[in-house]
């Protein structure tokens, strides 16, 4: 079995937001020249990088663990299809663990 290569690519200056209604924090992901949105849940960042349950917390985590998320990220890509509507891809605690 050969390897599958990834050809998501994540702007290191990119932009990353919260979506407060989603409790989220989201970020951009390119692939063949199309933007998708990725969403992890707060919870999500928060329970594995074992910080307090705020949303501060949450961006924090991120910021400091863009790589791993982002390559958590393209592993939930390789596995799902797409939502048609942002954000594309919605990664939850379940599936964050899971590919961590």
């Amino acid at each position: 079995m050969g390897v599958v290569m990834s050809n998501w690519y994540f702007d290191k200056n990119g932009e990353y937001w919260r979506d407060i209604g989603k409790d989220c924090i989201c970020f951009e992901g390119f692939i063949k020249d199309e933007r998708y949105v990725f969403a992890v849940s707060c919870i999500a960042l928060n329970d594995y990088y074992e910080t307090p349950d705020t949303p501060d917390d949450a961006l924090k985590n991120y910021e400091e663990n863009s790589n791993h998320v982002e390559t958590i990220a393209e592993r939930y890509a390789d596995e799902f299809e797409a939502n048609e509507e942002s954000p594309h891809y919605f990664i939850d605690s379940n599936d964050f663990n899971r590919l961590a």
